[in-house]
Order: C-alpha cells, then structure tokens, then sequence
C-alpha cells in the first residue's frame, strides 16, 4: 500500500548535535532579526500622510462652502 508511513528512520533526518538547525542559539546566527531599515517606514508615518491628504481634499471644500 503506497498510503502507508515510512516509519524507517533516514541518515538524513538525524536531528542532533550535528545538524544545522539543532542549535538556534543566537551564538549561531539564530538572534533576533537586525534593526529595521528605512524601508518599509512604519505605519505612523502612513497614518500622518493619510491624514495630511484628507486635509489637502478637505480644505478646498470647506473654504468653497465657507465663501457662500
């Protein structure tokens, strides 16, 4: 039956002191990840632009009704 698990266990599977992932010590490069550059901003700076081009489409509005 091919649905059947392989429960053999492969050279290539061994997960120990000699595998790459068995140690995820910042020692080994695993740390916490580098600061952040300038790129993606973060999201305040998103909302600020956001909130100036409502002003910038509001202003001209408001200042049309205001003159009635």
């Amino acid at each position: 039956m091919a649905e059947e698990w392989d429960d053999t266990p492969d050279d290539e599977d061994e997960f120990g002191p000699g595998s790459p992932d068995y140690d995820l010590s910042e020692e080994r490069g695993y740390g916490a990840d580098p600061e952040r550059g300038f790129w993606p901003p973060p999201p305040w700076v998103f909302v600020v632009i956001s909130i100036l081009i409502v002003i910038a489409l509001l202003l001209p509005t408001l200042a049309i009704i205001g003159q009635r």
